[in-house]
């Protein structure tokens, strides 16, 4: 079956991952994509500022932006561009088994490379972002890529675009194969850890946060060396429903404590994780695990079976400690 419809989109202002930033516009989750219905119906879940609540399958989009060729439109997948009518350019973008497509439009400073791996890297700058910038951002990113498709399997979508821009009230924003970032080295790593802890390994992100981002902390964690040591001595529960696994119903209502418990809590309980199992066990199960629901989506309950399949030691203790349901 075809559906077809015609859908005006007015661009609000403001840095964000919808919006624009003077002459540059950023169009996250501005296409329609598909909701998804399970065994427990249709999930519409609503919008959260706080963090996300997007949960879709993987599919492939052919996505045609006809825009003045004074613009560049960093964008999802691999894109082509022919000329169009009178000064303008039709960019072509092609991506396959991605979770949803966004792009961006502007006359942006462009530079290039390829991670020592292979994986084709660009860097798109707003104004304002010096070439020093720019180029430390490019070497951040071509690290990254390549440690985490070592530990998680090799990055599936071909060039990975970044945008980066100093003005967004956020640090970053993940969509597949293309993220936006302050200038930020953890930043980066980060968003571009989501590319498997969200884009290839999905998740109910409204019901489940912690699967993309206590995940891609962990991964960015590893990235840059750090090992979480002690980490789980400096926390403190606000409250006996306070739990790594709430949804984003909860973090809503306790917006202060989102960061602090989903991502900061929840790494650290992946690194006691892997000082419970030992760092070769871990590693392993956390490849293992990305390999086995490469473009699926991810439980709670599934990881915590994955873990538990591959140790001897109970592990029912350490989730209830760690405060990990479900």
């Amino acid at each position: 079956a075809t559906i077809g419809f015609d859908l005006g989109i007015t661009v609000p202002s403001g840095a964000d991952r919808f919006g624009y930033d003077g002459a540059f516009s950023m169009l996250g989750n501005a296409l329609p994509v598909l909701a998804v219905r399970d065994g427990a119906g249709w999930h519409l879940d609503p919008y959260t500022n706080n963090g996300e609540s997007f949960y879709s399958l993987a599919s492939d989009f052919r996505v045609t932006l006809d825009h003045p060729s004074t613009l560049l439109v960093p964008a999802t997948g691999a894109s082509v561009d022919t000329p169009g009518s009178s000064g303008r350019t039709v960019t072509t973008a092609t991506a396959t088994k991605v979770r949803d497509f966004a792009w961006a439009a502007g006359p942006f400073s462009k530079i290039s490379g390829t991670s020592a791996a292979g994986t084709p890297i660009n860097i798109y700058s707003v104004s304002g972002i010096s070439s020093a910038d720019a180029q430390s951002m490019l070497t951040t990113a071509k690290s990254a890529v390549d440690a985490h498709s070592a530990r998680f399997g090799a990055y599936p979508y071909g060039e990975l675009d970044a945008v980066i821009d100093n003005n967004y009230w956020f640090g970053g924003m993940e969509y597949p194969g293309f993220v936006l970032d302050l200038v930020s080295t953890t930043a980066l790593t980060h968003e571009i850890g989501h590319q498997w802890w969200y884009g290839i390994v999905g998740d109910d992100e409204y019901t489940s946060p912690w699967l993309d981002e206590a995940f891609t902390d962990y991964a960015t964690d590893l990235a840059l060396n750090k090992t979480g040591a002690n980490c789980w001595s400096s926390v403190s529960w606000a409250s006996s429903a306070e739990k790594i696994t709430n949804s984003m119903g909860y973090w809503d209502a306790h917006s202060s404590r989102y960061s602090t418990v989903v991502y900061g809590y929840g790494k650290c309980a992946l690194h006691d994780l892997r000082r419970v199992l030992g760092d070769t066990v871990m590693a392993k199960l956390l490849k293992d695990y990305a390999a086995s629901h490469w473009y699926g989506v991810s439980t709670t309950a599934e990881f915590k079976a994955a873990a538990q399949a591959a140790t001897t030691t109970d592990l029912t203790s350490f989730w209830t400690q760690h405060r990990i349901d479900g």
